[in-house]
């Protein structure tokens, strides 16, 4: 290694450190950490991802007047990106750049603060050090064999590892890019055509509030309402008009491959329908029906088509990410879902995607809510007990309990009806397997029971025999599309479709 060569190489390696101490460490300022091995773990996951940063700077600064360019834009945006990790516990989330690109300037000029200014300012300063510092060394001889095999090593490291690549995109520099490119796919699959299939409207209700509770990873064999020896749904369990179904199966493990099967007419005989059909969103609003989809998640590009379709979209956490080790609560939900009922109409359409049961578990239960002891206390799962994950995954099924008791105090006077199905369940140490995503029995089965008030009881006493005679068979989740219509008296037309509220229905796994 030349004398020359060995200065760049100092320079590359202290702009690493940069960017990766005040630009990427800020992210796991809030993740929990609770041993050595823990530290131990989370630095060698930063240092995994300031190489990942390193190939962007080498890259930039082989050319020294490129380099007075890229850097104090990186520093600028770094700046930006770590405030308001810190400041405000938010991310880059497609939503969060919709959100920018379409407020007002005031809205904006709201969040910008003398202290955001000045760390602005630090880092310019700090930027202008290593672009004085670039000049004062002499670039790499064969500069464009460099600059190729940067761009190989970038990319070999870049896709070796999937879960690593998943951190990565979420982390800066390439959130700014990985985010904007999501949102701008978003934006195409809001833009794509979609179909609705023929339906027929038969007695459709003078007045009736419909909820569908979207929940996240919560798996039915840990519900009390199920048999589950442990307390986990004492509310619900205390409540007549609840019917559970314990044998629902879902083929997906995960959000977004799961959740348009769920929406859309979609199902084994009809697989692409999640792709090019609406949800029975847009049928319930043609039937007269006022929609609102209110979201504890991100809109996933998969399934963005129909959150748009509802009259009204609420994200109370658009700046939060499962990168995010922060308090996230699905009562977050219940202010807004209140405004919007407060001037409710006739027929009403509430859709709540609940954060639910996502890891870290202890961030979506406030701690008046904790039950199970011990809880976990590492954000590396595996260096957590056994008991400390059930008893923290459990307390998330408690917490649901509370959240979907409030929404029935809210309903149990009108006629109405609430769905809840959980988009996958979730793995908890069986046969080494934890968390979702993967394939595993206990992921295949997730949370599913219906609630309806004594007035919808009266309206519709047929649909509420065949609901109670339906509840051990086995359904796949593509029931919820052809039921929730028919649920309000709207019938589809689709060869193949499932229907709780029917008893010659068909039904299989």
């Amino acid at each position: 290694m030349s004398q020359g060569y060995a200065k760049y190489v100092i320079w590359v390696v202290c702009m690493t450190l940069w960017v990766t101490i005040c630009f990427i460490a800020p992210d796991f300022i809030d993740n929990p950490m609770d041993s050595v091995q823990s530290v131990l773990t989370i630095g060698a996951y930063l240092c995994a991802l300031g190489i990942a940063s390193l190939w962007i700077v080498y890259l930039t600064g082989l050319n020294k007047y490129i380099s007075d360019i890229c850097v104090p834009i990186l520093g600028i945006g770094g700046a930006v990106v770590s405030y308001y990790r810190v400041a405000f516990h938010a991310t880059i989330t497609p939503m969060i750049i919709d959100a920018t690109l379409h407020t007002n300037g005031g809205t904006i000029a709201g969040v910008i603060s003398w202290q955001l200014i000045g760390w602005i300012a630090l880092h310019i300063v700090i930027a202008v050090g290593f672009c004085v510092w670039r000049h004062r060394i002499a670039s790499p001889s064969h500069v464009w064999l460099h600059a190729l095999g940067g761009i190989a090593l970038l990319l070999i490291y870049y896709h070796a590892n999937g879960r690593l690549q998943s951190s990565i995109n979420q982390r800066y520099p390439y959130n700014i890019v990985h985010n904007f490119a999501e949102y701008h796919k978003q934006q195409i699959q809001l833009n794509s055509e979609r179909t609705t299939i023929p339906y027929e409207v038969k007695a459709l209700p003078d007045s009736i509030d419909v909820v569908f509770v979207l929940g996240e990873a919560a798996r039915a064999d840990h519900l009390q309402l199920n048999g589950y020896a442990r307390e986990t749904t004492p509310l619900l369990a205390a409540r007549k008009n609840i019917v559970s179904f314990p044998h629902i199966y879902s083929e997906p493990t995960y959000t977004s491959t799961s959740v348009p099967i769920i929406l859309s007419p979609a199902d084994s005989l009809h697989p692409a329908y999640s792709g090019s059909h609406t949800s029975f969103i847009t049928t319930m609003k043609e039937c007269g029906f006022r929609s609102a989809w209110l979201s504890n998640q991100d809109n996933g590009r998969t399934y963005v088509s129909f959150i748009h379709e509802a009259d009204t979209i609420i994200f109370p956490n658009a700046s939060k990410s499962v990168f995010v080790f922060d308090p996230w609560y699905d009562e977050q939900l219940l202010p807004p879902l209140d405004s919007l009922m407060a001037c409710s109409q006739a027929r009403n359409l509430y859709v709540l995607h609940t954060i639910g049961s996502h890891w870290y578990y202890n961030l979506h239960v406030p701690e008046e809510h904790i039950l199970f002891t011990p809880v976990t206390t590492e954000r590396v799962i595996t260096n957590n007990t056994n008991e400390q994950i059930v008893n923290s995954y459990d307390n998330t099924i408690l917490y649901m309990d509370i959240i979907v008791d409030s929404l029935i105090q809210r309903l149990e006077n009108r006629c109405a009806i609430l769905f809840y199905l959980s988009d996958h369940g979730e793995a908890l140490g069986e046969d080494g397997t934890y968390l979702h995503a993967a394939e595993n029995e206990a992921l295949h089965y997730p949370a599913c029971f219906v609630w309806y008030s004594d007035a919808y009881a009266r309206q519709y006493p047929k649909k509420i025999e065949a609901l109670k005679s339906n509840k051990g068979k086995r359904y796949r989740t593509d029931f919820l599309y052809h039921s929730i219509l028919y649920s309000v008296g709207i019938e589809t037309e689709s060869e193949g479709q499932t229907n709780i509220f029917t008893t010659d229905s068909l039904y299989a796994r």
